[in-house]
């Protein structure tokens, strides 16, 4: 007997997957990689944000996320033990911080454990681990900060969680305090001067001569514009105002009325306006150290990724001879104009090392590297140490997976880990930093 295949008629309409309840009651197990919790609801993991461990919950489920759902917090019905209440007015509504509810204790083992779940994935859980280096709230000194001008007002702050509405901020317990007192005159001048339905990015970072300012917004200024903002800076006491049309190269200098220094090992430099720099200088001190210990007396060093030179300066001065290679001319000038004003010698490329990494031919002259790439790490440039790399590689990192696929491909090649240093520089969030020595042999 042949059985007839299901065959639907032309008009008839495919029959749509029942969809999941809005309402629902969990049970949270855990805490994923963004800092959500984690239940199970029939097959499906939820991901419910502001939960820890042991939380019984009802959520409401508003999509699909990966291979589970996502899901809003509608209460706990009863809590789990390692809650505290949140010390930020703003939290659940700021995207900033999503991890207040938790306990010094348990967040500091969360925090290091995304690190060791990465590691673990590639194969490499058996590795030391240094103790976890942790700035407080209140230390950073640099910041971005969205901005919408509406028809009745400027709306300054940071985004909600998953989406663009801005939460407006007059105060932020992680910025340095000076930076947190100028949200409310920032406010004010960018009503003044940029009209309604403009949206930007403001850019803030702490120097030792007051604060840099960059301003990045399609508003094009007059010369009365110009004006108001050159006697803000003034009236403000800022180091440096600096304009920039998104998407454009050229910054526009309103007002630089002192150096907007910061410094390496006690030299000081001159980021460009908007520079990366590392968000803490306490984070930032503590990483160069690590990478000075770890590249001991090497006395050839290649500095990848370098930036404005926060390990080519220190290792410089303490007599290495450092080859510093980064991307943007930028930070490379102004490293250079750092060195020769300090009297240091070293060697400086501009290069974009995610398509042209050192080759292996290149990277035999030098008894140490140290790369410190952004999230997306550094794939093609691990690839070529993992060829002819030096005898030490030091691994810089913001993003704990990428991190541990870097250094999969080193140990596969024979390096062994000697440490990894997880370095919490983001309090309050899923974001985290590390540091990894690597040696040959």
């Amino acid at each position: 007997m042949i059985k007839k295949k299901n065959i639907r008629s032309p008009g008839r309409a495919k029959p749509r997957p029942a969809s999941p309840p809005r309402l629902v009651e969990v049970e949270i197990t855990a805490i994923g990689a963004r800092g959500d919790g984690v239940a199970r609801l029939g097959d499906d993991q939820v991901f419910v944000p502001f939960t820890l461990p042991g939380d019984k919950v009802v959520a409401r489920i508003e999509g699909k996320r990966g291979d589970g759902l996502a899901a809003a917090l509608v209460e706990v019905t009863e809590a789990g033990s390692g809650r505290v209440a949140p010390p930020c007015p703003h939290y659940r509504r700021c995207g900033g911080c999503s991890l207040q509810h938790l306990d010094d204790d348990l967040y500091a083992t969360w925090k290091r454990d995304l690190l060791v779940t990465q590691l673990a994935r590639q194969g490499l859980g058996d590795i030391a681990f240094g103790d976890m280096l942790r700035v407080p709230p209140g230390s950073r000194r640099r910041a971005v900060f969205a901005v919408h001008r509406s028809k009745g007002a400027t709306h300054l702050g940071y985004n909600a969680r998953a989406s663009h509405t801005i939460v407006d901020l007059d105060d932020c317990l992680l910025l340095e305090r000076p930076i947190a007192a100028f949200l409310a005159p920032l406010r004010s001048i960018l009503t003044e001067t940029v009209p309604a339905g403009e949206d930007g990015d403001v850019t803030v970072t702490l120097t030792e001569n007051g604060l840099d300012v960059l301003v990045e917004m399609d508003a094009r200024l007059d010369l009365f514009d110009r004006e108001k903002l050159a006697a803000f800076a003034d009236a403000t006491d800022l180091a440096r105002l600096s304009w920039r049309r998104p998407g454009s190269g050229f910054v526009e200098p309103i007002a630089r009325r002192k150096p907007a220094l910061v410094r390496f090992a006690e030299m000081p430099i001159e980021p460009p306006p908007g520079n990366f720099l590392q968000p803490t200088q306490g984070g930032e001190q503590a990483i160069a150290k690590l990478v000075a210990e770890a590249v001991g007396a090497a006395k050839s060093v290649a500095d990848l990724y370098c930036g404005c030179g926060s390990f080519s300066l220190p290792l410089t001065r303490s007599g290495a001879h450092v080859h510093a290679v980064e991307g943007d001319e930028a930070p490379i000038r102004v490293l250079e104009a750092a060195a020769n004003q300090a009297g240091l010698k070293l060697t400086t490329e501009v290069r974009d090392l995610a398509r042209r990494p050192l080759l292996a031919h290149e990277l035999k002259k030098y008894q140490a590297v140290v790369f410190d790439p952004p999230r997306a790490g550094a794939q093609a440039q691990a690839e070529q140490l993992a060829e002819a790399g030096p005898a030490v590689v030091v691994a810089v990192s913001c993003n704990p997976a990428t991190l541990a696929r870097d250094l999969a491909i080193l140990v596969k090649a024979g390096y062994r880990v000697e440490t990894v240093t997880p370095i919490d520089q983001f309090p309050y969030s899923p974001h985290l930093e590390a540091l990894a020595v690597l040696r040959r042999g």
